[in-house]
Order: structure tokens, then sequence, then C-alpha cells
């Protein structure tokens, strides 16, 4: 203690004779070495000195770096006095951004991020003001950050202010850190391809600035999104390079930090000792250094691998003692999973008081999804389901603010307060409530999005535009002596505009999940549509819970919910089998394929064979991947549905309304039909199809072989009907990329089918004779703006374009099995069928025939949307 306490003497005496430059110096040495402790007692005496001196400026200077040290110890309130008490000293616009810089950055530490946000925007404006623009590019990264926090999607938008601020400067370690910050952003919204490119960008940045610990700090990133990405190679290979910056400079906070990252990654690949070993050592390596609050972080991770009461209760007490509250919450959401009855309801409700405190929503939802849960299985229907109902708010108000800390894996986890709150509707009886929050569900995964929400701002102007230019093109065609250059020039326009709408909502899915649950469903619509069904018309909607699948079943008689005995894994597994074997043409063990088609008929027809028996045509509702089979091919009491009733399906209930309100029916007419088959000349039985259909249409319009884009729209134009028969070829990495071939060198690729609205604004009905036409696919990879988008199938972009029946397939299909259906199909709208009877009847014929009797021939095509065209 006597050489510690010599040793501390001599370095004060020699920092009093060095003075202020050299204390700033030597504890800013301290700091970036990740030393706070020795960075504090420099800048106190220099603190002193500058007191002494009568030095405002030092003062100032000395006080907010004394802040920031106290902020990344955790001691928020040592911190915060140092910055009241300093407030005084910033007189000009340049200090008082550097001062409101500094108190910004400790709300953002507390988690007040609104508040942080209000003043790095009046830090930004007082350093304009001030014409400092190093300081005004500093307070717009600190901005984009707190709006990270919020996230609000401005956030992006300030981070690449503040890069262009700093290349401004030619300040490469600034650049550095704003691409750091950007990249860190793209991860949160899954934007993985895009984060990659930015944060190696940010690495050779730093680089250029000489700045090495700036580039482990932009390598530690990019590690967590290879992490992401399924690379753990090289997420690993990263983190081993930045400890090595972080021993060689003795930084052993950033070591502490980067032994959390790597036991995160040894965690998810199930190395369970390695975690914890450097979860331990991270905790202690923390503590060498002063850092209590990031000490708990590893101990609430260490905790995580073999959660138990005494683990999680030390750790909240430790929160509890430090006054991080964020620590605490977390701590009694484990805790409320891990105690009993009264002592988990009170950790619940502990930790949701904290998370809507601290405006944590990740927290706040689950914590509130605990509750209700727990106040279910005691008897308490109604107070759990107000609890499940406010999780659900929560989540929907908010999930743009989920940061991948909150809510890792996200999109597979916000499912849970909606299948809780279903099941407990159900069990309380409230059925048509139930059905409406699933159906709330379902439209995420459906793609229905409302533009509601700065999030929208994009897509509503387009919107808008696109009102402008069709009630323009309106008024030219209206005309008596219309232009034909300037209706060319709005039609072209127009199918820009299109395209780009479309284009500007799959970025919003892809960046923000919560874009399409903004479309909300009021149980009392569903009730009013029960009555505006047509009679024999069952729709039915499938839910798969944890524990059990629910069927809702809705017509004029009512709505009905029916229990099966099945977990929902199963479920999923046993439709992925059969939906597999079907995309992989195994035709050859047709009994496996009846076993299967039987299985699930055990599970989806049999509950409701009763409802079935006055069914003439059903309608499925499905989500997830339910949505991969065609509902047709499943079997009850040796027969398949089908057998039994016309099946159509619809990507959500809400989509009925619309269907249950139209009067007139359309019948296809040979002068409304268009027709285009083998467009590249490689599939002759397409070419036989769309002849014979036509032979059945006389006056129909068609194109066989050499075709191309604009022959295309051109024979779109005033029609009906339209028909395709040519290639789909589906990009199960990049879905976005998929097309329909219409030429020997031309494509109409997914995002260009939107911009074909002008030309279709007459046509009911697009039947889509194409290989896996629509098939929902889930992106392996980002496309090239950074964003990994899934798609709901080329089919669904016609839908964008306004047509609201189609007829698409879900695996690739048998060019003469498909002549025969089709050719059928069209022989019974001919004879004034609807669509989903005339379906009907061309299965049948082809399941009638032994040839193609399996369900690979004629369970391919379905049926979306108005099935009664």
């Amino acid at each position: 203690m006597r050489l510690r306490l010599l040793a501390l003497g001599l370095s004060l005496g020699l920092l009093l004779g060095a003075g202020l430059d050299d204390a700033v110096t030597a504890g800013q040495s301290a700091f970036e070495r990740g030393d706070l402790a020795d960075a504090l007692v420099q800048w106190s005496v220099g603190l002193d000195l500058a007191r002494k001196q009568g030095d405002a400026d030092a003062e100032l200077d000395l006080s907010l770096r004394l802040a920031a040290a106290h902020r990344e110890l955790g001691r928020m309130k040592t911190a915060r006095d140092l910055l009241d008490a300093s407030e005084k000293l910033a007189s000009s616009d340049v200090e008082r951004g550097r001062w409101l810089t500094a108190q910004g950055r400790l709300d953002l530490a507390l988690g007040d991020a609104r508040s942080a946000e209000r003043r790095f925007k009046d830090a930004f404006a007082a350093h304009q003001r001030g014409e400092d623009p190093r300081g005004a590019a500093n307070a717009a990264l600190n901005l984009g950050l707190a709006r990270k926090a919020l996230g609000k999607p401005e956030a992006e938008k300030a981070l690449i202010a503040a890069r262009d601020l700093f290349q401004t400067l030619g300040d490469d370690v600034g650049v550095g850190d704003a691409l750091t910050n950007l990249g860190a952003l793209y991860r949160n919204q899954t934007r993985l391809e895009l984060a990659r490119t930015t944060l190696e960008a940010a690495i050779e940045a730093f680089d250029r600035g000489n700045d090495a610990q700036g580039a482990a700090d932009a390598m530690t990133n990019l590690a967590l999104v290879f992490a992401d990405l399924a690379r753990p190679t090289d997420a690993r290979r990263l983190y081993e390079s930045a400890l090595s910056t972080a021993r060689a400079r003795k930084d052993v906070r950033r070591q502490a930090t980067l032994l959390l990252n790597l036991g995160s990654l040894d965690a998810r690949g199930q190395r369970l000792e390695d975690a914890a070993r450097r979860f331990e050592a991270a905790a202690e390596a923390f503590r060498t250094v002063g850092a209590e609050r990031d000490a708990l972080s590893a101990e609430l991770a260490l905790a995580g691998l073999a959660p138990s009461v005494a683990a999680y209760d030390r750790a909240r007490e430790t929160a509890v003692s430090l006054g991080d509250k964020r620590a605490e919450a977390i701590a009694c959401l484990n805790l409320a999973a891990l105690t009993d009855d009264g002592e988990a309801r009170r950790y619940a409700t502990r930790a949701s008081e904290l998370a809507d405190e601290l405006g944590l929503s990740g927290l706040r939802w689950r914590a509130l999804t605990m509750s209700g849960m727990l106040e279910i299985a005691r008897g308490k229907d109604k107070a759990g389901i107000a609890a499940l109902e406010e999780a659900v708010a929560v989540l929907e108000r908010a999930r743009l603010g989920l940061d991948r800390e909150e809510g890792d894996r996200f999109v597979t986890q916000h499912s849970a307060p909606y299948t809780a709150l279903v099941d407990a509707l159900l069990g309380a009886g409230r059925t048509a409530e139930a059905m409406a929050y699933a159906e709330r569900l379902q439209r995420t995964e459906a793609g229905t999005a409302s533009l509601d929400g700065s999030a929208g701002e994009k897509a509503r102007a387009i919107d808008q535009e696109l009102a402008h230019v069709e009630e323009a093109l309106q008024a030219e065609l209206s005309a008596a002596s219309p232009s034909a250059e300037r209706t060319v020039a709005l039609r072209k326009r127009l199918a820009e505009l299109h395209v780009a709408f479309a284009d500007e909502v799959d970025r919003l899915r892809a960046a923000h999940p919560e874009f399409a649950q903004a479309t909300q469903v009021d149980p009392e619509e569903l009730q009013a549509l029960q009555s505006d069904l047509p009679e024999g018309v069952l729709v039915l909607q499938p839910i798969a819970l944890e524990d059990r699948l629910v069927l809702m079943v809705l017509s004029r008689k009512g709505l009905r919910a029916v229990t099966v005995d099945v977990p929902g894994a199963d479920v999923d597994k046993q439709v992925g089998r059969l939906a597999r074997s079907l995309r992989a043409e195994m035709t050859q063990d047709p009994a496996w394929t009846e076993e299967m088609c039987d299985k699930l008929g055990a599970w989806f027809l049999a509950p409701i064979a009763a409802e079935l028996d006055d069914a003439k045509t059903v309608v499925v509702s499905a989500s997830g991947n339910l949505r991969q089979l065609p509902f047709a091919l499943l079997r009850h009491e040796g027969k398949y549905l089908v057998e039994r009733a016309a099946v159509a399906s619809v990507t959500h209930i809400g989509s009925l309304q619309a269907h249950a309100t139209i009067s007139e029916r359309f019948q296809v007419e040979g002068r409304t039909l268009g027709l285009l088959g083998n467009p590249d000349g490689s599939l002759p039985g397409a070419e036989d199809e769309v002849t014979a259909i036509a032979k059945r249409f006389p006056g129909s319009e068609k194109i066989v072989g050499a075709a191309s884009l604009e022959r295309f729209e051109a024979l779109a134009r005033g029609k009906r009907t339209l028909h395709l028969a040519t290639h789909g070829i589906v990009d199960p990495m990049t879905p976005t990329q998929s097309y329909l071939v219409m030429g020997p060198e031309e494509r109409l690729s997914y995002r260009m089918i939107p911009g074909l609205a002008p030309d279709l604004g007459h046509v009911r009905m697009v039947v889509l004779s194409a290989c896996e036409s629509g098939l929902p696919v889930k992106a392996r990879t980002a496309d090239e703006q950074g964003l990994v988008i899934s798609i709901n199938g080329l089919a669904a972009q016609f839908r964008r374009a306004g047509v609201e029946t189609l007829v698409a397939s879900l695996w690739r299909v048998d060019d003469d099995g498909t002549r025969a259906l089709m050719t059928a199909f069209y022989d019974e709208l001919g004879a004034g069928r609807d669509v989903a009877a005339s379906m009907r009847s061309a299965q049948l014929a082809l399941l009638a025939d032994p040839a193609t009797a399996h369900p690979w021939y004629w369970a391919g095509f379905s049926v979306v949307g108005d099935w009664r065209r």
C-alpha cells in the first residue's frame, strides 16, 4: 500500500509541474487505452489547475472530459453534477455546442433518447452558428445515434450528413466513425450486405487515418454482421484481430468487450464452456478498469448459459445498487420465467414498469406478454388478455425502435404475443377477436401495408404523384382531340411510378418489419363479412400455435374455432416435407404422397368434416409455411379436398370484404382475351396450349413464338383476361431477381410487373401458366441495395398492378399436364362457371386419368383472389 501511495504522489508531483497541456494529453492517452481510472486522476488534477489559474476554457474542456469518463464508468450522477456545474462556462456558440453534445451523450447512456435527440439538434445548430464544421459533424453523428435508438428512419440521413461533413474536412477518422455507426444501423435493419460494405469502407477510412483502434472497432461491428450472415469463421477471425490490437495497446476495456463478443459467438455455436470462460474473463476485465455496468452485462450473459434464480437475483441486486435500470429489467424478466406464480408476476410487472420508464419497447412487450400469460394461468382471463393486448399494441407502435440487443432474431420472435393472445381469446370464447388478431399477424407475412407514419414518406409521395398522373392521363384520353405524344409520355411516367412505388414498399417491408403490421382488422368487420359470404362458401384460416393447431372456420352459419392436438412445429415440418417433395418432382412413390396427404388431411380436414359437407367452395387464408402447399391435395376418408369442393386462396381474410360485395361478374370472351405462348421458342407445349385456348374463344388475340415486352404490353391493353404460357424463373438467393420470360432476350422482372398497371387497367384475371409463378420465396442473401427482401411470388406483383384474380403455380409444372389442365379450365370458363369451380373441374379431369393422377400433375395451380370471377 505504501509503495502505491508513493508512486501516486510522484505521478501527481510531476503532473503539477507539467501544466494543463500535459494533464490533458496524459488523460487522453489513458482514456484511449481504456484506463479510465488513470484518465480520471490526470484530468482531475488538470481541472484543479484550471480552476486555480482561472482558465475557464480549460475548466470547461476538462469538465466535459471528466463527465465522459464517469459516464463510461456508469457514474451517472457524478457526470451530471460535472455538466451542471460547467454549464455557465459555455459562453460561446461552439462551447455551448460541446456542452450540449456532452449532455446528450449522458441522456443517451441513461436511456433518454428523446432528450438526447433534442440536445444534439441544438448542438448542431450552435456549431453552425459558431462556424465550427467539425463540431457540427460530431453533433450530426450523435444525432444519428439518438435517432437510431428511437427507431427513426431519419437516423440514416443524420449519419450520412456526418460522413459527408467529415469528408469535406478531410477527416478520415471522422468518416470511419460515421461509417461504423451507419453500418451498425444497417445491421439493425437487416440490410446485411449493405452493412458489410459500409463497415469495410469504415475500416479503409480508419486505415487512411492511421487509427488502429477505430479500425478494430469497425472490425468488431463487421464481425457481428458476419455472425448474422451465418459466417462464424469470418466473425471469429475479425474478433481475434481486434482483440490482438486491443492487447497490443493494453486497452483492457476493449479486450473485455471483445471477450464478451467472442463468448456470444461461442454460445451461438453451442460451445458453452468456452462461452462461460470468456464471459467470466470479460466481467473480471471490466471490473479491473472500474466498468461495473459492463461487468454486469457480462454476468447477465453468463447467467443466460445456465439460467438460475440465484444467478439472476444476484444480477438484479447488482443492477439496483448501480442504478442500472435496464439490467434490472432484463434480470426481472428472466426471474419471471424462472420463479413461481406470485413472484413471477411481481418480477414481470417490475420489468414492464422499468421498460416503460426507459422506453425499451423490446423488453416491454416481452414483459407484458409474460404478465398476460401468468394472469391467464391463474384464471384471470380478463387481466391476462388486457396485458397481451397491450403487448401487441406496444409491438405495433414501436417496432422501429427495436434494436438487436433488445430483440435478437426479432423476425422469428415477434409472433409470441399474437399467438398467446389468440390462444387466450379462444379460451375465453371470443372467437371473432381471436381471428382478427390472427389476421393482424398474417398480414405481416402477406405484405399488406399501410402508408401511415414517417417510414412510408417516400412511398406516399410516389403514391400522390401516381394519382396526379392518372388524373392527367384520364383527362387527356377524354379530350376531344387527345395528343398521342402526351398520352405516350403519361403512360410511360405512370409505368415508372408504379415500379417505383412497388419497389419502395418492398424496401420498407425489408428495412422496417413493422411496416406491414400497420393495417389492422376490426372483429366487427369480420362479423359483418359473415353475412356477406355467398351460400356454400367456407373460409378456413389455420393458425399453428406452439402446442396445437387451431382451425378458424367462417361461413354464413357463423364463426367457429376448432382445436387440433398437434404442435405447430410438427405441422410446419410435415407441410415442408410434402411441399419439398412436390417441388423436387418426386412422383415415383405415390403411396408416400397419399400417406402425407392423409396425415395432413387428418389435421386440417377431419376436424371440420361436418362444415365441409355443406361447402361448395373452400377459401383458404393460410400463413407461413402453409402457403407453400395447395389445400386441394389434402385427403380425408380417401378423397382429396378438391373432390369435395372447389378451392381458392386469399392472402388475408380482409381481402374477402371486397370480394363479397362485388355484384358484377365477368365471363371470359374472345374479344377480351389475350394469350401469349412460347415467347422464346423453347416451349412447344405452351404454344399448343395457347393455340387450343384461342380456338375455344374465337376473336381472341394471341402471340406465339418470338415475342417481346412491347408486344405483350400492346396485347394487354383493353383485355379483361390474360394468359401467359412461358417460363417462370425464381431466384432462391435474391427473389427480387425472379422473372417471366417475354422473348428470346427479354424478361419481365419481378420489379417491372407493377409498372404494367397502365396497360392492365381493364384486366380482371391473369393466368400464369409458368413454373413456380405463385411460390412465396424467402431471401437467402441481400439484393444490390443491401436489403434482404422476400417475395410473395411473381403472381403477387400483378395484384400490385391492380389485377384481382390470379391463377399461378407453386412448383415446376409438367408441360403436357399443364396443357391438358389449362384446356379443360378454359372449357369450363367458357361454359360460364366461376374460376374456382372451373379449376376444380380441370383438376378432377387430370385426377381421373391414371397417367396424371399424382398431385404433382394437377395440384400445382391455385386460384388466388376473387374466385367468383
